[in-house]
């Protein structure tokens, strides 16, 4: 069966939310390289504006995000004043282009930690520092423990237009596994206030893999999703990255479903998703016909970034934060992680710039194949090589390290063009990392497929 040989390749992997992947960012990029890259963007490139809002009132033991704990508002509301500061700063880079924001982003972290005033008085020095496109998403990540009416009030107020809310499992024993314990009413609840607001573009994330989950489990979340009527899902892989993130010691690994049951209760949500009428997104997402995202799919005009998927029609993703990513032309810029650094960073009127990488024209070639590949499940090697100019034999290396998964029909090759059996989805970052330059199959830093 497809699902055994999957597990064959189950190995760590890159999650290609970019390329070149942010293990490989380094300080050649510091704030002065950055500072030209945002002075020197042509005026006709629309941008996406990305925050991130470090904070949470709990830990989720599975959670993969920077993030940090507090029961006070008070360092939420010094980070809110020194973000405000940020968005000045780089706002004043680029105030002479007028470039037009099609996107916004709020992440975390829990954005929905903010009060309702601060995140009004957010949205508004957005709205005065740069150009909001009318037809804009303005999108925010939902922890359905931490809102309200009076918060979602201010939301619709402020523009927001679609929501992210995060569910993961409505399984108590699963919740209780991970330290999130939130009941289907309360996020029930939730759905129907938003869209009392009128803010009707709302989206589930879901996790597989997580400890005590089971097939039949999964299959039952599915049902409740079906219940909340979202426009689109996200079915994310659980990434248990103890290595990394230390919290995730507190997760017992015996209760952890094994490669094969992970595979199965990917198979058995997706199943029930498209018998509902959902339309397969690349990796993991899932959206109602009707959606912009299956729109961008079905005209290829898919983004793949740091939020995910995406149907957002910005050249350059400029992020606001600490340990946020911004993508412009000319390659990757991430802000300094820790707090105290950044703020004194943003207080001595400095762009807060840790790291990032160059991207040169070879990394460009290969960001396209990748991108192709996890956002379609296949990539016409033939049409690449004309684009990029390329001789005939340039990719002869990778269609060797292909033929094993052609073999066991994980993949088809026919006319150059590279096609992902679309039963097992997954094996997509494994055929991303055989184009990957920088990929190591011995690097313990990436999470399992």
């Amino acid at each position: 069966m497809l699902k055994n040989l999957l597990l064959k390749y189950d190995k760590q992997l890159p999650r290609y939310t970019s390329y070149p992947t942010a293990p490989h960012f380094s300080s050649e990029v510091n704030r002065e390289i950055y500072s030209s890259w945002l002075q020197n963007l042509s005026p006709q490139k629309t941008l996406s504006l990305y925050f991130h809002i470090p904070f949470c009132q709990q830990l989720c033991w599975y959670c993969g995000c920077y993030t940090k704990i507090t029961k006070r508002y008070e360092p939420v509301e010094d980070y809110t004043e020194i973000l405000l500061q940020e968005i000045r700063l780089v706002s004043a880079l680029l105030r002479k282009k007028n470039h037009k924001v099609s996107h916004i982003h709020f992440g975390g972290g829990s954005p929905t930690i903010l009060l309702p005033d601060s995140f009004e008085n957010l949205m508004r020095v957005i709205r005065n520092e740069f150009s909001i496109a009318e037809n804009a998403e303005i999108a925010i990540e939902v922890d359905p423990r931490n809102v309200g009416e009076e918060k979602i009030s201010a939301y619709a107020k402020s523009g927001v237009n679609r929501v992210s809310i995060g569910v993961q499992d409505f399984n108590r024993e699963v919740q209780i596994a991970v330290n999130r314990e939130q009941s289907f009413d309360l996020v029930y609840s939730c759905v129907k206030l938003f869209k009392k607001y009128g803010i009707k573009n709302v989206n589930l994330d879901l996790i597989y893999g997580l400890p005590k989950q089971t097939v039949a489990g999964i299959a039952k979340n599915i049902d409740l999703a079906m219940l909340l009527n979202p426009n689109r899902i996200a079915l994310f892989a659980y990434a248990h990255v103890q290595w990394m993130k230390k919290h995730m010691r507190l997760i017992d690994e015996k209760d952890l479903p094994n490669g094969a049951s992970r595979i199965e209760m990917y198979l058995a949500a997706a199943k029930k998703l498209r018998k509902a009428g959902y339309v397969s997104i690349g990796l993991d997402h899932f959206a109602k016909q009707s959606d912009s995202m299956v729109a961008a799919f079905r005209s290829k005009k898919l983004k793949r970034n740091f939020q995910g998927y995406s149907s957002d029609k910005a050249d350059s993703v400029i992020g606001f934060g600490a340990s946020a990513i911004s993508f412009l032309p000319n390659g990757y810029a991430q802000n300094i992680l820790d707090f105290a650094e950044y703020k004194k960073n943003i207080l001595a009127k400095k762009l807060p710039v840790l790291k990032g990488i160059k991207i040169s024209a070879e990394d460009r070639l290969r960001k396209k194949i990748i991108d192709e590949v996890m956002c379609y499940l296949e990539v016409d090697l033939m049409q690449i090589r004309e684009q990029f100019d390329l001789p005939e034999n340039y990719f002869e290396n990778e269609i060797k390290n292909l033929e094993e998964l052609k073999k066991d029909r994980l993949i088809s090759i026919q006319n150059g063009v590279v096609k992902i059996n679309p039963e097992v989805p997954q094996i997509t970052r494994i055929v991303c990392s055989i184009f990957d330059k920088f990929f190591s199959a011995d690097q313990k830093r990436h999470s399992r497929i």
